[in-house]
Protein backbone atom coordinates (compact mmCIF):
# COMPACT_ATOMS: atom_id res chain seq x y z
CA UNK A 1 0.00 0.00 0.00
CA UNK A 2 1.25 3.39 -0.94
CA UNK A 3 1.78 6.16 1.33
CA UNK A 4 -0.96 9.24 0.95
CA UNK A 5 0.57 11.95 -1.18
CA UNK A 6 0.95 14.82 1.49
CA UNK A 7 1.73 18.54 0.25
CA UNK A 8 3.22 21.52 2.19
CA UNK A 9 1.65 25.15 2.55
CA UNK A 10 4.16 26.23 -0.42
CA UNK A 11 3.30 23.37 -2.45
CA UNK A 12 -0.20 23.97 -2.23
CA UNK A 13 -0.07 27.72 -2.61
CA UNK A 14 1.91 27.29 -5.74
CA UNK A 15 -0.43 24.70 -7.38
CA UNK A 16 -3.28 26.75 -7.14
CA UNK A 17 -1.47 30.19 -7.32
CA UNK A 18 -2.88 31.88 -3.98
CA UNK A 19 -0.90 32.91 -0.98
CA UNK A 20 0.55 30.77 2.05
CA UNK A 21 -1.49 32.94 4.04
CA UNK A 22 -4.90 32.54 2.60
CA UNK A 23 -4.44 28.90 3.33
CA UNK A 24 -3.76 29.30 6.87
CA UNK A 25 -6.52 31.67 6.33
CA UNK A 26 -8.74 29.34 5.95
CA UNK A 27 -7.07 26.77 8.16
CA UNK A 28 -7.93 29.29 10.79
CA UNK A 29 -12.07 30.06 9.91
CA UNK A 30 -12.12 25.65 10.21
CA UNK A 31 -12.06 25.24 6.10
CA UNK A 32 -8.93 23.24 6.24
CA UNK A 33 -7.20 21.23 8.59
CA UNK A 34 -3.25 20.77 8.37
CA UNK A 35 -1.47 17.47 9.30
CA UNK A 36 0.66 17.43 12.29
CA UNK A 37 3.55 20.06 11.51
CA UNK A 38 6.74 18.81 11.14
CA UNK A 39 8.73 18.69 14.10
CA UNK A 40 12.39 19.96 12.65
CA UNK A 41 10.88 22.68 10.16
CA UNK A 42 7.36 23.09 11.83
CA UNK A 43 6.32 23.39 8.53
CA UNK A 44 2.38 22.88 7.77
CA UNK A 45 1.66 19.50 5.72
CA UNK A 46 -1.97 18.80 3.97
CA UNK A 47 -3.15 15.60 2.66
CA UNK A 48 -5.01 14.91 -0.50
CA UNK A 49 -8.63 15.58 1.16
CA UNK A 50 -7.32 19.26 2.23
CA UNK A 51 -5.83 19.62 -1.10
CA UNK A 52 -9.43 18.51 -2.80
CA UNK A 53 -11.18 21.34 -0.07
CA UNK A 54 -8.95 23.86 -0.95
CA UNK A 55 -9.68 23.31 -5.21
CA UNK A 56 -13.33 23.02 -4.16
CA UNK A 57 -13.50 26.46 -2.01
CA UNK A 58 -11.18 28.15 -4.46
CA UNK A 59 -14.26 26.95 -7.16
CA UNK A 60 -16.82 28.55 -4.59
CA UNK A 61 -15.03 31.79 -4.46
CA UNK A 62 -14.78 32.15 -8.33
CA UNK A 63 -18.65 31.13 -8.60
CA UNK A 64 -19.66 34.00 -6.20
CA UNK A 65 -20.52 32.08 -3.17
CA UNK A 66 -19.37 33.04 0.38
CA UNK A 67 -17.13 31.46 2.42
CA UNK A 68 -20.12 30.08 5.00
CA UNK A 69 -21.86 29.12 1.90
CA UNK A 70 -18.49 26.73 0.51
CA UNK A 71 -18.22 25.10 3.96
CA UNK A 72 -21.69 24.24 4.37
CA UNK A 73 -21.74 22.75 0.62
CA UNK A 74 -18.05 20.90 1.36
CA UNK A 75 -19.24 20.11 4.62
CA UNK A 76 -22.33 18.20 3.41
CA UNK A 77 -20.74 16.40 0.45
CA UNK A 78 -18.44 14.63 2.27
CA UNK A 79 -20.74 13.99 5.11
CA UNK A 80 -22.64 11.97 2.18
CA UNK A 81 -21.65 12.58 -1.25
CA UNK A 82 -24.86 10.43 -2.40
CA UNK A 83 -27.11 11.58 0.34
CA UNK A 84 -30.62 13.54 -1.22
CA UNK A 85 -30.85 15.63 1.17
CA UNK A 86 -27.31 17.12 0.84
CA UNK A 87 -27.38 17.32 -2.69
CA UNK A 88 -31.21 19.07 -2.65
CA UNK A 89 -29.13 21.45 -0.01
CA UNK A 90 -26.31 22.01 -2.68
CA UNK A 91 -29.39 22.48 -5.08
CA UNK A 92 -30.64 24.96 -3.36
CA UNK A 93 -27.67 26.90 -3.14
CA UNK A 94 -26.82 26.63 -6.75
CA UNK A 95 -30.93 28.27 -7.29
CA UNK A 96 -29.82 31.22 -5.07
CA UNK A 97 -26.87 32.17 -6.47
CA UNK A 98 -28.01 32.07 -10.03
CA UNK A 99 -31.47 34.02 -8.86
CA UNK A 100 -28.61 36.65 -7.65
CA UNK A 101 -26.66 36.75 -10.76
CA UNK A 102 -30.07 36.91 -13.11
CA UNK A 103 -31.12 40.48 -10.69
CA UNK A 104 -27.49 41.88 -11.34
CA UNK A 105 -27.78 40.96 -14.95
CA UNK A 106 -30.87 42.91 -14.89
CA UNK A 107 -29.38 45.72 -13.32
CA UNK A 108 -26.60 46.19 -15.26
CA UNK A 109 -28.73 46.36 -18.43
CA UNK A 110 -31.09 49.08 -16.79
CA UNK A 111 -27.77 51.03 -16.28
CA UNK A 112 -26.96 50.63 -19.85
CA UNK A 113 -29.71 51.36 -21.11
CA UNK A 114 -29.76 54.72 -18.63
CA UNK A 115 -26.11 55.41 -20.22
CA UNK A 116 -26.83 54.80 -23.86
CA UNK A 117 -29.51 57.32 -23.34
CA UNK A 118 -27.71 59.74 -21.88
CA UNK A 119 -25.00 59.33 -24.08
CA UNK A 120 -27.29 59.94 -27.21
CA UNK A 121 -28.92 62.88 -25.78
CA UNK A 122 -25.31 64.47 -25.60
CA UNK A 123 -24.48 63.05 -28.97
CA UNK A 124 -27.58 65.38 -30.21
CA UNK A 125 -27.18 68.06 -28.01
CA UNK A 126 -23.97 68.60 -29.93
CA UNK A 127 -22.72 71.95 -31.38
CA UNK A 128 -22.59 70.76 -35.25
CA UNK A 129 -19.44 72.14 -36.80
Amino acid sequence: MTAEKIFTISELATMFDISSRTIRYYEEIGMLTSENRDSMTKQRSYTNRERRRLKMILRGKKLGFSLQEIKEMIDLYELNPEGEAEKSRIIAFADSKLKEIEEQIMQLQMLREDILTYKEKYENSRVKT
